[in-house]
């Protein structure tokens, strides 16, 4: 009965999570395409070690995300090495002129789960 509730509800919850922009991005070949974070209602069930190898990638992509923003927000050495397209950054809806030279305690733009902060 419990798996069939989820499945009725899975149409809702995806709805809602658009409506909220639940997204994530690929930028690849010069190309940015933005998607929907996927939603399963059946939850998975993993082992310890799978989920410590899941959460070391995700400590490791919120330490890459706070130095991306870090450097954006500071000396731009991503756009001057042409990793980054200028465009790309200046022009993207989630870039915020107001935080220019703004560099907030720790470095940390970006919570999550980290390391260096002892979680």
């Amino acid at each position: 009965m419990y798996e069939k509730d989820l499945y009725a509800c899975e149409g809702e919850i995806n709805e809602q999570l658009a409506g909220y922009g639940v997204k994530f991005g690929i930028y690849k070949n010069n190309t940015f395409r933005e998607q929907l974070f996927p939603f399963d209602v059946i939850p998975r069930i993993i082992t310890k070690k799978e989920f410590q190898m899941l959460e070391a990638g995700l400590i490791q992509r919120v330490d890459a995300l706070n130095l991306y923003l870090k450097d954006i927000y500071g000396e731009k050495q991503i756009i001057r090495d042409g990793i980054v397209p200028e465009d790309f950054v200046y022009t993207s809806s989630g870039y915020l002129a107001q935080c220019e030279g703004i560099c907030p305690p720790g470095g940390v733009y970006s919570h999550g789960v980290s390391q260096k902060m002892g979680w």
